[in-house]
């Protein structure tokens, strides 16, 4: 990889990026609009406080990099670990043994539909979002029902389609396969 920092969003090695930070203990996010490209979260040193760090892409595809994004990336180019300021949260205390709810949400899709992704059928990995089948601007519900596993690009190539474009996108990639 290059020393340089990319500065266009075709030159941003998102997936490699993800995977680097998910290793280094961030929660990776969903982005929630067109223009975000990376969404996650990075805890202080020794406590449990988080912070949320964005690489966005404008329209013209220039990257914008907030938060701790910029150096993050830096030592994903240079193989290092994430900055001394930034670590993994502390191990959990009885007090803050909660776990989130996409986390709980994740694991009851993960035994109900099992580790593929809904519209490719490759394994998730690290690289699992989750899809609402009916997309909430129309109308669709925060509910198990309406929730599948997707990977990022999958997830983001469906977008707000509406479901049955999502089925045929879906019948449409499996086929591709067999």
């Amino acid at each position: 990889m290059s020393a340089n920092l990319p500065i266009r969003r075709d030159k941003f090695d998102t997936q490699n990026f993800l995977a680097y930070l998910s290793q280094q203990g961030c929660e990776i996010g969903v982005p929630t609009n067109r223009y975000e490209v990376v969404r996650y979260r990075a805890y202080w040193r020794g406590t449990n406080k988080a912070a949320t760090h964005i690489v966005y892409a404008k329209e013209n595809g220039l990257l914008t990099w907030t938060g701790g994004s910029k150096g993050h990336y830096r030592a994903f180019l240079a193989g290092a670990p994430v900055d001394e300021l930034l670590s993994v949260p502390q191990a959990p205390t009885p007090a803050s043994k909660a776990v989130s709810k996409s986390e709980k949400t994740r694991a009851k899709l993960l035994a109900r539909d099992g580790d593929e992704c809904w519209f490719c059928g490759d394994a998730m990995g690290a690289d699992c979002t989750i899809e609402h089948l009916v997309p909430k601007s129309t109308g669709g519900r925060n509910s198990l029902a309406n929730y599948a596993l997707a990977h990022r690009k999958c997830n983001n190539d469906a977008a707000d389609l509406p479901l049955i474009k999502k089925i045929e996108m879906r019948a449409s990639m499996r086929s591709v396969k067999a």
